[in-house]
């Protein structure tokens, strides 16, 4: 499956392929450039700051999604605000997952 990049880390996630993508030349060719691996290790970390605040918005739905359930004594939920809290609830895992990809990429490129 392709994954879609979020529109609120579109130009982010652009500059930081562009920034992966001259160190693994610069690695290629056996240049050294610590200011590009100091300036992605610092998109490493925002990343995994926004990975982390997901995370805490991810259990506030949970938190609505239990709410929900346990005022509605379960299938008695009204089928639009099960589908509200279920579609935020994915698009928090799917903002998540590719976060967790870019990290793993990052970590890949500054391994090597």
């Amino acid at each position: 499956k392709k994954q879609i990049v979020p529109p609120d880390l579109l130009e982010e996630v652009f500059e930081l392929n562009m920034q992966l993508e001259e160190l693994r030349m610069n690695k290629k060719m056996g240049e050294d450039d610590p200011n590009l691996a100091k300036e992605i290790g610092a998109h490493k970390t925002a990343l995994e700051a926004k990975h982390d605040a997901l995370l805490k918005e991810l259990e506030k739905y949970w938190t609505d999604w239990d709410s929900l359930i346990e005022r509605n004594h379960g299938s008695k939920a009204p089928a639009e605000k099960r589908a509200t809290i279920t579609a935020k609830m994915v698009d928090v895992l799917n903002r998540r997952n590719y976060i967790r990809n870019l990290v793993r990429d990052v970590n890949a490129v500054l391994e090597d």
